[in-house]
């Protein structure tokens, strides 16, 4: 509903000004949603008329969700905010998917490769998507301690939140646009015919702020 759409907006917005009230510089997001997800639990639910009026509401509640997050998210530009592109083998804009399909400074959008070095079979892609971090296999703790390998790009995009962290406590001074050109100019383009696709290179991004902190 409608009530649930601003309920998500406002837990958005109260979330996100804990963050900035904390001091908190980087935020991961493994989570992700479509506008297509929604009409399929209306449909469940049975809700609208037939399926024009279910696309309809579920355009009116996915854009007010969107818009609610972009809006949040861009009211934090000293927290670096990394998303998950999403498993689903699409493009994270065309598929219109939050958190991955916004565009924001203070944004990047993570895909997934395997051991070789190229896109898993299911990393969400897109023009938003081009570092790329380790999605296959991944070994995760998982509630309890024990562990277990998992893949998927919730499992990227923590590796880059990480390097992020250790970038900004090796100089708490950068922004978080200087921490995304940090990231992006040390790494390495990925093997095969990837053009615009790059695999994150944490020692260079690492050796790169050290330099230049004089640390």
């Amino acid at each position: 509903s409608m009530e649930d759409a601003l309920a998500g907006v406002a837990a958005a917005k109260k979330t996100v000004d804990y963050f900035k009230a904390h001091g908190v510089r980087v935020v991961n997001m493994s989570w992700g949603g479509s506008r297509q997800d929604i009409e399929n639990e209306l449909e469940k639910k049975a809700v609208g008329k037939d399926a024009a009026e279910r696309a309809e509401l579920a355009r009116k509640f996915f854009n007010t969700a969107k818009e609610g997050l972009d809006e949040a998210i861009k009211s934090a530009p000293d927290i670096l905010f990394v998303a998950a592109a999403g498993n689903s083998n699409n493009d994270s804009q065309f598929s219109e998917m939050i958190p991955s399909g916004l565009n924001a400074a203070n944004m990047i959008t993570i895909g997934a490769v395997d051991q070789s070095g190229k896109p898993t079979g299911f990393t969400t892609f897109g023009k938003n998507v081009s570092l790329y971090a380790s999605g296959y296999q991944v070994d995760s703790f998982v509630p309890g301690g024990s562990r277990e390998k998992s893949s998927g790009t919730s499992m990227a995009a923590p590796q880059v939140t990480n390097l992020a962290a250790k970038l900004l406590a090796l100089n708490p001074k950068l922004s978080s646009a200087d921490v995304v050109k940090i990231i992006t100019e040390t790494a390495d383009p990925m093997p095969g015919n990837n053009p615009g696709r790059l695999l994150i290179n944490p020692k260079k991004a690492v050796d790169r702020v050290r330099k230049t902190a004089g640390a």
